[in-house]
């Protein structure tokens, strides 16, 4: 930084000859500013910094350089404030707009970050560093939605009085389903022989695949977090530690439905092959 600092300074003095006292004093503070900092002081470079702006409001190299040294020192809704005020110097600025829809992002102000970066035209050097942010916040966006599908209790009906569905994720063949006590949700894929997790921010991960699940269907979960699947091809009940190691609970015929009873730390199974109801006392 200091290099480039240095040889903006000369060309400033050089294509000015005729520059205000304040200006002058300005550069002087300016390059104060870039000595201290090649010395790691930055509290001072800082200082200086702002001294040099003080004198000079439009000097925007001296601005510029202050709103990067605050970001590396993670101060950044006083960065975000320099970074704004340089756009009205140069409101094209693209190194500009990348760095507040970088800040706006970190601090969770998803739109206004779309907002700064989607102005970066593709022929600007940070267009590349712009579409995966971008990326990142559509995603982000998607699981806030999705979250808040989750944890919203809203009864939805059609103009027939009927329940209205709210998606939370597609599934290859969906069987059982289960909650576990950080309201994560857990389904069943029976044709790929996984279970699901869908996350309380929306976001769907495989949390279980082992040889030993084979057609799951009934889910049941409990106050451990144990996940249990009733393996309707193999005729076995999994149990799932909430490390995602599987282990056979119990040898059943066609095991179908599965229901947890936390009063009496039970779990209760229907046996189809059998036409049976059966119990396990955990």
């Amino acid at each position: 930084m200091k290099k480039i600092l240095i040889l903006t300074f000369l060309f400033l003095l050089t294509i000015s000859p005729c520059f205000s006292d304040d200006i002058e004093d300005a550069t002087v503070y300016y390059n104060e500013a870039i000595d201290v900092y090649s010395q790691d002081d930055i509290p001072k470079s800082i200082e200086l910094f702002k001294k040099a702006l003080e004198l000079n409001p439009n000097f925007y190299e001296a601005r510029y350089n202050l709103a990067q040294i605050l970001m590396s020192q993670e101060e950044n809704e006083e960065a975000l404030k320099i970074l704004k005020e340089i756009l009205t110097l140069r409101p094209n600025d693209t190194e500009t707009l990348y760095n507040i829809g970088k800040i706006q992002y970190k601090r969770g102000y998803l739109s206004d970050s779309f907002n700064h970066l989607k102005k970066i035209p593709e022929t600007a050097p940070q267009y590349e560093s712009a579409k995966i942010l971008i990326t990142k916040i559509e995603k982000r966006q998607n699981e806030l939605n999705l979250e808040a599908k989750i944890s919203e209790h809203k009864i939805l009906l059609d103009n027939q009085g009927r329940a209205l569905a709210v998606e939370l994720g597609e599934i290859t063949a969906p069987s059982g389903v289960a909650i576990d006590s950080r309201g994560n949700i857990y389904s069943a894929s029976f044709s790929e022989n996984v279970i699901y997790k869908i996350s309380i921010y929306g976001q769907k991960t495989v949390f279980a695949r082992s040889n030993l699940i084979k057609g799951p269907i009934g889910l049941a979960i409990d106050k451990d977090n144990n996940i249990y699947a009733a393996n309707y091809s193999a005729n076995t009940i999994v149990k799932i530690k909430p490390n995602a190691t599987a282990s056979v609970f119990a040898v059943i015929s066609k095991p179908y439905c599965l229901l947890y009873d936390s009063e009496h730390d039970r779990l209760y199974a229907t046996e189809q092959n059998s036409n049976k109801l059966v119990k396990f006392d955990l």
